[in-house]
């Protein structure tokens, strides 16, 4: 008997291992990759390459000479909270439970403390304390990408740019920009380059949801809610059996 142990035990480490390697493995899945082939990880997919695309354009604009935000300023979240589309709500509650799962857990559970009194209007991720103020900047939404770093279509169809109305005079002088709007001539003559519009952003966020209305919720609404759903499905997609819905706002 023991001789059999003995053979099987290198065997026994051996399947052990694997399967331990798997809970791993398991355990270290995104969400999108344990949803793979839904419609959700589409979604998440989609959202994924809108926002690599607004970086990817943004950074042109910006080694064109366009304005930056100054270090640390944060002053357009301080009194602001976004209002978001369901694409991005599930986009920042995938990021959250994949990088956060504890604040997750808790904004999903309404025991999530926010890091400024409850009495302010801004934004309940935001920190002061912080110098980069945004606790979910790897997630964060439409607005907080492009504000400061897109343009929008004036009523002649032609592009138009606002700098930043948090950036002081004095600032911008250091990028030769005398007044607050330029249109798309402007732009072209003095960047050579036009900032994306905040437009055509959205409208594709929009084509990724086909069935839906285009209504925005405020995020503190919103992003429970996803976040709920997310992990309804994750728990459905790992017992198909387990039907019951997830828990509405």
């Amino acid at each position: 008997m023991n001789g059999i142990w003995q053979k099987q035990v290198p065997f026994f480490l051996f399947f052990l291992l694997l399967n331990t390697n798997c809970f791993d493995t398991i355990e270290r899945m995104s969400i999108a990759e344990q949803l793979a082939g839904t419609s959700t990880a589409f979604l998440l997919e989609g959202m994924k390459q809108i926002y690599e695309d607004i970086e990817s354009r943004q950074t042109v604009w910006k080694e064109a000479g366009a304005p930056s935000c100054i270090d640390g300023c944060g002053c357009c979240c301080v009194s602001f909270e976004p209002d978001v589309l369901e694409s991005e709500a599930l986009y920042l509650a995938a990021w959250l439970l994949d990088n956060e799962p504890e604040t997750a857990g808790q904004i999903a559970a309404g025991t999530f403390i926010p890091l400024r009194s409850k009495s302010d209007k801004g934004c309940f991720l935001f920190d002061y304390n912080s110098p980069w103020h945004c606790t979910v900047y790897g997630g964060r939404c439409l607005i907080c990408r492009l504000f400061g770093y897109s343009g929008d279509y004036g009523k002649n169809g032609e592009r138009r740019f606002k700098p930043c109305r948090f950036l002081p005079q004095a600032e911008l002088d250091k990028y030769g920009m005398e007044h607050r709007q330029y249109v798309e001539q402007e732009l072209e003559q003095k960047f050579g380059k036009l900032p994306p519009a905040m437009s055509d952003c959205t409208e594709q966020a929009l084509l990724l949801s086909p069935g839906s209305d285009g209504n925005t919720k405020p995020l503190r609404e919103a992003l429970p809610v996803a976040i709920r759903k997310l992990q309804w499905l994750v728990r459905l997609s790992a017992n198909p059996n387990n039907g019951d819905q997830p828990a509405s706002a």
